[in-house]
């Protein structure tokens, strides 16, 4: 699948080349490829998201009105919103907005695209790599597009992820702060940033 991932930070970089490690072609998107030195290959954000038929937008929440401005028209195309709306508070993190919207609906309201949630639950060091836990890592993907979810399920699935439907856009509300307390672990208590979330099953 072609995919453009906006953004070259630790997630799109991890997210992009596992992707790219399972067959997908990826293309990142920055405001300027020359300073882009760790992924290739690079192009400007509209050159990026013009052919890819999936978008990962995954570029700080403040950041990503300007980044789909930047990206230009994208009718027909899936975009995985991974982003939680921050703000700083003492010794971390908290929602910035919450309870009656959410980052997705928020970019949503601004797109043309198909939005997806998901892989905004854990840090980049799972999202890049799943291997070696004891059970398959969970993501849950929310979005209004079944299709479009559907596509967005196999893509999380290819990650390595056990997928989980969490139904309408509007579950990010709960998906965002289901991000913060493994934010919240990770910047107050000292968590590995490798710790995911998982599914155990009694053995019977």
């Amino acid at each position: 699948m072609r995919i453009a991932v906006i953004g070259a930070g630790t997630v799109g970089t991890a997210v992009g080349r596992a992707w790219a490690a399972r067959g997908h072609k990826v293309t990142w998107g920055v405001r300027d490829p020359a300073r882009a030195r760790d992924v290739s290959p690079c192009r400007r954000l509209a050159e990026a998201a013009a052919d890819a038929e999936v978008v990962l937008l995954a570029v700080m929440f403040h950041s990503a009105e300007a980044a789909l401005s930047d990206c230009g028209d994208l009718s027909g195309k899936i975009l995985i919103d991974p982003t939680n709306p921050l703000a700083p508070a003492e010794g971390g993190l908290v929602l910035s907005i919450g309870f009656d919207r959410s980052a997705a609906e928020f970019i949503a309201a601004r797109t043309t695209a198909r939005v997806v949630k998901s892989l905004n639950q854990v840090g980049a060091a799972v999202l890049g790599d799943t291997s070696r836990y004891a059970a398959p890592p969970v993501q849950f993907v929310a979005g209004d597009d079944v299709a479009a979810k559907t596509v967005v399920a196999s893509l999380v699935g290819d990650l390595g992820f056990e997928v989980l439907d969490a139904g309408p856009l509007k579950s990010a509300r709960l998906l965002e702060p289901m991000a913060v307390v493994w934010i919240d672990q990770a910047m107050r208590y000292g968590m590995e940033g490798d710790r995911a979330w998982s599914l155990l099953r009694r053995q019977r």
